[in-house]
């Protein structure tokens, strides 16, 4: 059975050509196509955002969006069930140097969950959806993030082959283990620069074989790149056909309507925007190191480096 991970690359795809389309029917467009997420407000008073950081209370909230991508494991984002957050990933819209930031926080991270003390960050999900697993996020790392997206995993083949399939650079390895579980007419010929359809990039999305759950996230960045950069290239009836799909499938608390603006910058400057895709991982291997307790599998790091890399990718700050 296919497992609900990777799905979560869609949302920003379909928000960057919803971009492009929204322009061509105006305010009015773009809300009735954001109308079709399930909107699930959280408590702002209680997302854990005290501990900002002194500095980066001076970064203007106006020139950069934040919210975090959750792709649950739960077959129903609704649910009473909220399964755990296999995928959380930070994106980081900055409209004053024209650039997206991508970061993947390890499932595994060994964190403090408010009122459960320490254990994997994945695990704030399923205590208390979206609501503890943002406050968890912030009061470890002191960020300020109010707004989330949360992914069911229905629609991504089909979403990909819409768009064309996703090209990617595979090694031998990678294609062996795509090609493990393919049926003849899906197999891939050979290692190199190559275009997945909806079914093999996800079997690699799946992928922490080769390599480690480290690497699965990377892969994961990469396919997300490349599925932004064919949305831009769409046209309006392709774009509302692949809206309509997926958006169905997200839970948010956002209400798109208040980003008219940045939607405009996104459209005016997106050749800018698709040049300084940033894609990182905090916390980082390099500082983080394996933590078994009770034979269970914890990734520790070093916190102050950890805020470090915050600092630059999420608030901006050169140190």
């Amino acid at each position: 059975m296919l497992k609900k991970e990777g799905k979560f690359w869609i949302v920003i795809v379909i928000v960057i050509a919803l971009i492009l389309a929204g322009l061509c029917a105006g305010y009015l467009f773009i809300k009735s196509k954001f109308d079709k997420m399930n909107f699930k407000p959280l408590d702002e008073t209680d997302l854990g955002i005290e501990l900002v950081p002194e500095e980066a209370q001076k970064v203007n909230v106006e020139d950069i969006t934040k919210f975090v991508i959750f792709g649950s494991d739960s077959r129903d984002t609704n649910n009473s069930y909220a399964g755990r957050s296999d995928t959380i990933m930070i994106v980081v819209i900055n409209n004053v140097n024209k650039s997206v930031n991508i970061i993947s926080i390890p499932r595994d991270t060994y964190v403090s969950v408010p009122g459960y003390g320490m254990t994997k960050i994945n695990h704030a999900y399923a205590y208390g959806q979206e609501q503890l697993s943002l406050k968890t996020i912030n009061s470890n790392f002191g960020l300020d993030i109010k707004q989330y997206m949360t992914i069911d995993f229905s629609g991504l083949i089909s979403s990909i082959d819409a768009v064309g399939g996703v090209e990617l650079t595979l090694d031998q390895e990678e294609v062996d283990f795509i090609n493990s579980e393919m049926t003849a007419e899906n197999k891939i010929t050979g290692p190199g620069t190559v275009t997945l359809n909806g079914v093999q990039a996800l079997k690699h999305s799946r992928n922490r074989y080769v390599g480690n759950d480290f690497t699965r996230a990377f892969r994961q960045r990469q396919i997300l790149i490349s599925l932004m950069k064919k949305a831009v290239k769409m046209d309006v009836d392709e774009i509302l056909a692949l809206s309509d799909q997926i958006l169905v499938n997200i839970t948010t608390n956002m209400d798109m309507t208040m980003y008219k603006s940045m939607f405009v910058q996104l459209a005016d400057d997106r050749e800018l925007y698709l040049q300084n895709v940033n894609s990182v991982q905090i916390p980082s291997t390099d500082y983080g190191y394996s933590n078994w307790q009770n034979g269970i599998y914890y990734f520790g790091f070093d916190m102050d480096r950890a805020k470090q890399d915050f600092n630059k990718y999420y608030w901006g700050i050169e140190q």
